[in-house]
């Protein structure tokens, strides 16, 4: 019809359109017939629209543009060159590990809209499997409490604990469990996972419930308030070396029993994966993957 109304001859937007002539007059009488109106009228040198037909032309114009654009929009989704992608981090703290696969990812993707929230996974995961987010990046163990959601290991998550190289535990020989926990320990506001299992440690070792002295979710902090006093603290890692904080500090690799962490991926497992989401996973991988390498 578009066509038609645009040639103003029905013999020449049959040749564009590659189609008979008769097969084209046929479709137009079809149609004028279904929908109870006259499109087209005669005239000495061919074919013209109607008022109706123009506006019936006009309205067509509109859907197929609609269509164009849902097709161009599908295929840019589907080539990421477009796409949303929100995501939970649980704890907060864990978004210091995503600096590297999102850096990455909206570098090759800049037409990806990203959102990223915190929050614990009592919070996070309705929100996923209502649909608010994603997926959620953090600790396995709190994750995998959710039957309905589908928890993929991505890494491990190591711990150590550390103060500063003149602290008075330093003069111990084999310092033990008790002689790091009786000293002030330094956590952040933000609770995450091994902050949960250290204070299991003191009811064994006959102290009191642990009451940190210092609460700080600034690292650089953390490690000043370390520098100046006899705090400890602990940090966690994918990878299982600290020798860069072993420079200025002493570490602490076993003394105190807690269990390493594992880092994962969290998804309802009712819902379809999306290519942005794929992507996410792409390059979260590949991050976990290059920082294990060996130098």
């Amino acid at each position: 019809m578009i066509e038609v109304g645009s040639a103003g001859s029905i013999s020449v937007a049959a040749g564009t359109l590659g189609i008979s002539q008769p097969a084209l007059s046929r479709s137009i009488a079809l149609l004028e017939y279904q929908i109870g109106i006259q499109l087209f009228e005669r005239i000495r040198r061919g074919t013209r629209l109607t008022e109706e037909g123009e506006l019936f032309v006009t309205e067509a114009k509109k859907i197929i543009g609609n269509v164009e654009d849902l097709i161009s929009n599908t295929e840019d989704y589907l080539s990421r060159k477009r796409g949303r992608l929100k995501i939970g981090v649980a704890p907060a703290g864990f978004q210091r590990f995503l600096s590297r696969p999102i850096g990455a990812m909206v570098k090759d993707y800049p037409g990806i809209r990203l959102e990223i929230v915190s929050g614990s996974a009592e919070e996070l995961a309705p929100k996923v499997i209502g649909g608010e987010l994603d997926l959620i990046w953090g600790s396995s163990r709190p994750l995998s409490k959710w039957p309905e959601l589908s928890v993929t290991i991505v890494g491990g998550l190591h711990t150590r604990f550390f103060v500063r190289k003149n602290h008075p535990i330093t003069e111990i020989k084999k310092p033990v469990e008790r002689d790091l926990l009786s000293y002030p320990v330094i956590l952040p506001a933000s609770v995450e996972p091994p902050h949960i299992d250290l204070a299991k440690r003191y009811a064994p070792n006959r102290l009191p419930p642990m009451t940190p002295q210092y609460v700080t979710d600034d690292f650089r902090v953390a490690k000043a308030i370390i520098s100046k006093s006899d705090a400890f603290t602990l940090v966690s890692n994918p990878i299982n070396h600290f020798n860069r904080l072993g420079n200025n500090y002493q570490v602490f690799e076993d003394l105190v029993k807690i269990p390493d962490q594992r880092l994962a991926i969290a998804v309802y497992s009712r819902k379809l994966s999306t290519p942005s989401l794929e992507t996410f996973k792409d390059y979260l991988q590949n991050s976990i993957y290059d920082i294990k390498k060996p130098d």
